[in-house]
């Protein structure tokens, strides 16, 4: 597990898959006491590392920028006045990153989308180009192992795909596809 400071109040934490299986966790498990190891062992870490003072509220923000690990950014909050009823306070729901798939050539995001629309799976899907490759983003989905027959998981982040990239579709990917090529 690799650590560096961001803030006086942030973590980045670089981890990988072969280190959470050390630690009992495994793609797609969200048991709740192997977390808890995990995320008690960052904050006696930064402790150790960065001298933090303990604080009753944290935030962690889970990354997954390759295949090799996850990025956890642990950020530590100062809670000096307890919230009270009169508080205006708004529940804000965690969203999943989308997924990203990068194709060598077109005729492979042709032939998943194809292959997608036989099992009747299509899903909400962005295209785009950059630098002589297709890149893919969707929601989260649990067909990614039909994706990885045809892709593979991107190295680059969503946001730089839809920044510097040239996009093609830039919703219902699939479905355009299909519209055009099938």
């Amino acid at each position: 597990m690799k650590l560096e400071r961001l803030s006086s109040n942030k973590i980045k934490y670089s981890i990988s898959f072969e280190e959470l299986s050390e630690h009992g966790i495994f793609e797609n498990d969200f048991d709740a006491i192997n977390w808890d190891d995990l995320f008690d062992e960052m904050l006696d870490l930064a402790n150790e590392e960065y001298h933090l003072e303990s604080s009753d509220t944290l935030s962690i923000e889970i990354y997954s920028f390759n295949v090799k690990e996850i990025v956890l950014i642990l950020t530590l909050f100062d809670v000096t006045e307890p919230l009270n009823e009169d508080d205006d306070f708004q529940y804000e729901p965690i969203r999943m990153s989308n997924d990203v798939y990068c194709f060598e050539n077109i005729e492979d995001v042709i032939s998943l989308a194809i292959q997608l629309n036989n099992l009747n799976k299509i899903c909400n899907s962005k295209l785009y180009e950059f630098e002589n490759y297709y890149y893919v983003i969707v929601e989260y989905t649990p067909y990614s192992a039909l994706f990885y027959e045809f892709s593979e998981k991107a190295t680059i982040s969503e946001a730089m795909i839809e920044e510097y990239g040239i996009p093609i579709f830039e919703d219902h990917a699939f479905d355009e596809i299909l519209l055009y090529f099938h």
